[in-house]
């Protein structure tokens, strides 16, 4: 399904919500995601809920640095700081956060564009894991031994609309900015973080 100059212009309600700390890209965008389906939940009360994964700052081990895995929890440091500066949550905890504070979401992860694109013109709109920049990337090791490869560029945006023109309706919590991009720049920086997503049901 492509989306061209022919596709009805659809915006869903969201809120323009600047992220908390440093790190805290998930918890804003998850905040922002609920409210666009009436649900009022706070970010910093997200951020607390987030499990966790490894110590705040990696480690040296026999393999190399020991650090979290973003697939089971947070990893780093909220507020910055440290030996690397944080990183971040990846969608299966944040999916299992949400629905316990009332949320129940798709995971769209490894979905194409045009499912992001259905999502919207259904109404629905979408938390998307981005790319700010191509790289620096990293690895480590998870504490049960899983090596993780990330983009530190690491980000989240929920996409809220369609224009008639193509162009999406993003907002960013990196400054708490309403943004519109064309469906070229998204789809470049949703595929450096390996098009993870979530959406409503």
């Amino acid at each position: 399904m492509s989306i061209d100059s022919r596709t009805v212009s659809v915006a869903i309600s969201a809120s323009v919500v600047t992220q908390a700390q440093r790190n805290t890209c998930e918890s804003a965008a998850l905040q922002v995601l609920a409210g666009t389906v009436g649900l009022q939940l706070d970010q910093r009360r997200i951020q607390r809920a987030f499990p966790t994964s490894g110590r705040l700052d990696p480690a040296p081990g026999p393999a190399g640095e020991v650090w979290g895995d973003p697939d089971d929890g947070y990893v780093g440091r909220p507020d910055g700081g440290g030996a690397r500066g944080g990183f971040g949550i990846y969608p299966g905890p944040v999916l299992r956060t949400a629905r316990q504070l009332g949320l129940v979401l798709d995971d769209l992860t490894g979905a194409s564009s045009s499912a992001v694109y259905r999502r919207l013109l259904g109404g629905r709109a979408v938390m998307a894991w981005i790319g700010l920049s191509d790289g620096p990337y990293g690895s480590w090791i998870s504490p049960e031994g899983r090596r993780i490869r990330v983009n530190f560029g690491e980000h989240t945006v929920v996409v809220h609309g369609v224009r008639a023109d193509g162009r999406l309706l993003i907002s960013n919590p990196l400054r708490g900015t309403r943004e519109m991009w064309t469906k070229a720049e998204f789809e470049e920086r949703w595929q450096r973080l390996g098009r993870r997503a979530l959406s409503p049901k």
